[in-house]
């Protein structure tokens, strides 16, 4: 089977696991696999393929020319689809005498759905298409446009904006042959625009993260990733638990630490909070880790910290963090505050990989219950069976994929 895969530009250090995993898959299935990306000026981030096009389309990287051609692309891309007919036209001579089976687009939004909608169209044959990211999970704000607008125009500008990309997107999921997503909140929403919706979890890659039992000297508590503030992501619970512990002579410095993997804008949201419980001694601030030692310094960890929004601020749908998936990978006891009741609480709570609360005294006892544990063994417990664990892998997404792939191209015969 011969893939052209369309897909956004892969910038580090997020640059498409999933994607790339998904490639890393059909190429050792024995399939050939082309890619049209847009160039990134990261080389070392391509995927394992057959063969590849990077296309430019910002000229001019720095400055206030830079700024200048994005906002004339910008206007040029809301009224004519410029960036898709741009690509089109692009990757032409590439694809020229060349054969496909299918051709598949992942997206983070909507580009590049309808540059992959056309190449579809002409060769006739089938379109698949993987969102990762909808407008509708963040209704409250607008995080895919890379230069903000101006304040006295924002809200009329981001809304022309969604309203066209939505359409544009729902125009092409329309025809495609099928769509996979990546919780069932997406898959629920884009269902209504083509019926054959399928679900594919982020997922872990099982040949990076596998579990370790690592004895530690100290209890130890990780979170790793950005604090973009206190509505998305809300520690509270955990520092009022850890408090508490620390109150009543259990938790203590020489026996706890809480490891922050972040960035210095993160890093200070967090010193103020630890702060203000005066918790700040029980703190270590880390840079990011890179992918390579993640799965070791996750198993190091008593337990993994995974924070979401209050409930009732800012409203978040569909959210389901790569690191849970890389938590449920190393197999450590997870714990996600505040609960949202969202599809991600339901699989904590269905998995019961760890807990899911927005109960300051449950929050404590999960704690204690841990550190007891570590206190005896000097490390926590797994609480997944291997079965259940796997169930969540890329290995398992792709095989999904594989299937959905082989009965299209069973239909079209």
């Amino acid at each position: 089977m011969r893939i052209l895969l369309f897909a956004e530009a892969l910038y580090p250090p997020a640059y498409i696991p999933r994607l790339r995993y998904f490639c890393s898959y059909f190429i050792k299935k024995g399939w050939s696999v082309d890619l049209v990306i847009e160039n990134s000026n990261y080389p070392d981030h391509i995927p394992e393929v057959t063969s590849h096009l990077s296309i430019d389309y910002y000229t001019t990287k720095k400055g206030v020319l830079s700024k200048i051609e994005w906002g004339c692309k910008f206007l040029l891309n809301l009224f004519c689809d410029y960036k898709g007919d741009y690509f089109y036209r692009k990757s032409a001579s590439y694809l020229e005498g060349k054969q496909f089976d299918l051709v598949f687009c992942s997206s983070f939004n909507t580009f590049p759905l309808t540059t992959a909608a056309k190449v579809a169209k002409k060769n006739g044959i089938p379109l698949f298409v993987d969102l990762r990211d909808i407008d509708e999970q963040s209704p409250d704000d607008y995080y895919h446009i890379i230069h903000k607008p101006a304040k006295f125009h924002k809200k009329l500008t981001t809304a022309i904006y969604r309203k066209i990309n939505v359409s544009r997107r729902n125009k092409v999921l329309r025809v495609a042959a099928g769509v996979t997503t990546v919780s069932p909140w997406h898959v629920h929403v884009l269902s209504k625009y083509n019926a054959s919706t399928y679900l594919i979890y982020n997922g872990f890659d099982e040949n990076e993260f596998t579990p370790e039992l690592l004895k530690t000297e100290r209890f130890t508590i990780s979170y790793f990733g950005k604090i973009h503030n206190e509505q998305m992501q809300n520690p509270t619970l955990l520092f009022s638990a850890i408090k508490s512990l620390n109150n009543k002579g259990i938790i203590l410095t020489e026996n706890t630490v809480v490891k922050w993997f972040l960035n210095e804008d993160s890093k200070t949201i967090i010193q103020s909070i630890a702060n203000n419980y005066d918790l700040d001694c029980l703190m270590e601030y880390n840079s990011f880790v890179q992918h390579n030692a993640l799965s070791k310094v996750m198993n190091q960890s008593s337990i993994l910290l995974v924070l979401r929004n209050i409930p009732g601020r800012k409203r978040y749908f569909g959210i389901m963090t790569t690191k849970f998936f890389e938590a449920i990978g190393v197999n450590r006891p997870i714990l996600c505050i505040p609960d949202n009741s969202d599809n991600l609480s339901e699989l904590i709570k269905t998995t019961k990989c760890g807990l899911v609360s927005s109960t300051s005294i449950e929050v404590e006892n999960f704690l204690l219950d841990n550190f007891l544990e570590w206190q005896k063994t000097g490390l926590t417990k797994s609480l997944l069976s291997e079965d259940i664990r796997m169930n969540f892998s890329r290995k398992q997404g792709a095989k999904i994929l594989e299937e959905l792939f082989v009965d299209t191209l069973k239909k079209q015969k």
